[in-house]
């Protein structure tokens, strides 16, 4: 499940009158610094009418919107024409920003949410008849729909709710706590209708005042500023069965925190809703049983010079960025959306608070970013000379914290059930990382990825960093590396040749890099390669950890690997046109635009070709 934020949990409603709106540069702020990059759109208005202006203001922001919530009268004939008029202006705006998913509830048309709805017997066929039509509408603009039930609206109750799962087969937007409000069970719906379930809306609710409102005793929006929406765990809606519901049943949609909430006044810091988002946050990433991606191994503070094409001696002004190979594959996994962490230690410094922080900003889990007392938090300096040499000067003396990480310290049962393990070479290089490394490897039952990631200057001297690559290429399912460092494993600079080495110690697939010049894949079955893509380089630290994150992404998703690798290749080329590593990592449109650019490019070139040819 992939965590995502709401508006109207700091207090942004449709609703006239509902209290002071957060404006959206907070919003958004907050939000990113929750490590909650994916969002729904609030009300029409709260972003920019221009679905382009929007779409740039998030993307600025490193940010994208997922989904919007809309509402439509769709019981009434008498209104049903105007009703799709305003639905197909919505879903226009929602695809154009790039929206997966409209979460559609269908309105009383009334102002508010205070007044119980109930419709007769012909209110309800036109209902379940206007539905498919609300969901060819969005189809038409590249967006899934998803049924919401909410209080105040046609479909609230208990009673209505399992109508409309009986009379329809449309997908369903699971509100825990509307559903816990309206007298439904979130935790039956969530285990007797998994498959039906397209979209989560994640909430909890105090139970006196879900009945007060069920009951009809207290308004909705009353209730709603007495505090009825709590923080997850905090109410009566068993959201932590919900979601152990919902992890059993495979479902991997988006799970948005929402806390409805009705702010009388611009709140302080010590107010800010923030504070109960992040508990709603702690609480779901406590209770989901697996990342799609966990990542174990190097970490560093990256210091990029601020003047580019000159020694370190002439540099006057450094930006400072996360970086460490495993930090940086997850945090490319995170802007993919996939939930992720990193296995890694930092020290007790100011830099390791930095690293906490920026990883929770990059929406990367960091429970599992430990602390050595002994060691400080490693720096890494570097020279930028477009377009092939960017020297590199670690400072990870005696030792690096994450090399201090031991086997009795591994969360064993996280890593058995990620979907995919991520191990890197680095994490060989000396002990007890080493043993902790390979105890890993053998504990993941999901996809195993080692990255050789050979930095010859991190080995001390006496080690062998071939025999401890090949003793993880054994207990791997994919083995990935450059071609300096599949000859540093195998001996082998051809490609082909030493992946069949590699494969031959069981590995399913060897992934091999080969920078400007694209990448290859290997299996017992044979080859394939896809060229470079055409970028201009300005800083290529990071882009093979780009590849990585892509990469990681495309097997979860089992494409083929052409497809794999080119979405991989165009994820490096981006970040390798840009100066940074975790800062950097691309979103899937970013990667999309890229891969839909340079096959036009080359359209244009094969049919240039041809025009000279014949004349």
């Amino acid at each position: 499940m992939r965590l995502a934020a709401a508006p109207i949990s700091w207090g942004v409603c449709e609703v006239p009158g509902w209290g002071y709106q957060m404006p959206l540069a907070r919003v958004l702020e907050e939000a990113a610094r929750l490590g909650l990059r994916d969002v729904e759109a609030g009300p029409p208005g709260f972003f920019p009418h221009d679905a382009h202006a929007a779409r740039e203001l998030v993307r600025d922001r490193r940010m994208r919107i997922v989904g919007g919530f809309v509402t439509a009268v769709l019981h009434r004939r008498d209104v049903l024409e105007r009703e799709f008029a305003e639905l197909e202006r919505r879903a226009a705006w929602l695809g154009d920003v790039g929206a997966e998913v409209l979460v559609l509830a269908a309105a009383s048309g009334r102002d508010g949410y205070d007044a119980p709805v109930e419709l007769d017997a012909g209110q309800w066929r036109t209902l379940l008849a206007s539905l498919p039509r609300a969901v060819e509408v969005a189809r038409g603009h590249g967006l899934d729909v998803a049924v919401h039930p909410h209080i105040g609206t046609a479909i609230e109750t208990g009673r209505s709710i399992a109508r409309f799962l009986a009379e329809s087969d449309l997908p369903l937007c699971l509100d825990t706590g509307h559903v816990f409000v309206g007298g439904g069970d979130p935790v039956a719906i969530a285990r007797d209708h998994a498959r039906r379930i397209r979209h989560v809306h994640l909430k909890d609710a105090d139970a006196a005042l879900a009945s007060a409102v069920r009951e009809r005793r207290l308004g909705y929006a009353d209730a709603v500023a007495r505090g009825l929406f709590r923080p997850l765990g905090d109410g009566g809606a068993r959201i932590g069965e919900v979601l152990a519901e919902l992890t059993r049943s495979g479902y991997d949609g988006w799970g948005v925190l929402e806390q409805d909430v009705a702010l009388r006044s611009r709140p302080s810091d010590e107010e800010a809703p923030e504070r109960q988002i992040a508990r709603s946050r702690d609480f779901a990433r406590a209770r989901l049983a697996s990342y799609d991606v966990l990542t174990m191994g190097r970490v560093s503070v990256d210091l990029y010079p601020e003047q580019i094409g000159v020694p370190l001696a002439k540099v006057t002004t450094f930006a400072k960025s996360l970086g460490g190979s495993a930090t940086n594959v997850a945090v490319a996994a995170a802007r993919l959306g996939h939930s992720s962490a990193v296995l890694t230690k930092v020290g007790a410094d100011g830099f390791g608070d930095y690293v906490r922080e920026a990883l929770a900003g990059f929406g990367v889990d960091a429970r599992y970013v430990g602390t050595d007392e002994r060691y400080r938090t490693p720096l890494v300096f570097c020279e930028i000379h477009p377009p092939d040499r960017f020297p590199l000067l670690f400072y990870r003396e005696p030792t690096a914290p994450d090399m201090t990480i031991a086997s009795g310290e591994l969360p064993l049962d996280a890593i058995r059930d990620a979907q995919l393990f991520w191990t890197t070479g680095t994490g060989l290089s000396a002990e007890p990382s080493r043993d902790a490394t390979l105890l890993a490897l053998e504990t993941a039952r999901g996809i195993r990825v080692h990255d050789l990631d050979h930095r010859p200057s991190l080995w001390p001297a006496g080690e062998d960093p071939s025999r401890w690559a090949l003793e993880a290429a054994r207990r791997a399912t994919v083995v990935v590396g450059n071609v300096d460092e599949i000859e540093m494993a195998t001996g082998q600079r051809d490609p082909a040749r030493a992946a069949s080495t590699l494969l031959a110690l069981g590995p399913d697939i060897v992934v091999v890099k080969r920078g400007l010049d694209g990448a290859s894949a290997f299996t017992v079955e044979g080859g394939v390669s896809v060229p470079g893509m055409k970028v201009e380089v300005l800083c290529g630290l990071g882009a093979g950890d780009a590849f990585g994150g892509a990469l990681a992404h495309a097997m979860l998703a089992k494409w083929h690997l052409p497809h794999a690798l080119a979405f991989a290749n165009a994820a490096g080329a981006i970040v390798a046109s840009r100066l940074a590593c975790a800062d950097a990592m691309p979103t899937p449109e970013e990667v999309d635009a890229l891969l839909r650019n340079q096959s036009s490019d080359e359209r244009l070139r094969r049919e240039e070709r041809v025009e000279r040819l014949s004349k």
